[in-house]
């Protein structure tokens, strides 16, 4: 798995963690067959664990009420 980049996110409460932001793709069917086509970015947790960012493009929930967010938006 590749990582694109290192950032810091915070919670509330005051808690740093490290993550990557990663590619995410989806199959799309054309004439010549499948092919992946990256469709936004996922975010890689220091314990290997991928998690899904909001809609905002800046939060993401690692568990139940734990909530972080980045410091600029995911394009």
């Amino acid at each position: 798995m590749l990582k694109m980049n290192d950032l810091i996110a915070k919670s509330k409460n005051g808690t740093e963690i490290i993550v990557s932001l990663i590619p995410r793709h989806k199959m799309q069917s054309t004439r010549e067959g499948f092919k992946q086509i990256e469709v936004g970015k996922r975010v890689l947790l220091e314990s290997g664990i991928e998690v899904d960012l909001n809609l905002d493009g800046r939060t993401f929930y690692t568990s139940l009420n734990q909530l972080f967010k980045l410091n600029y938006k995911v394009v």
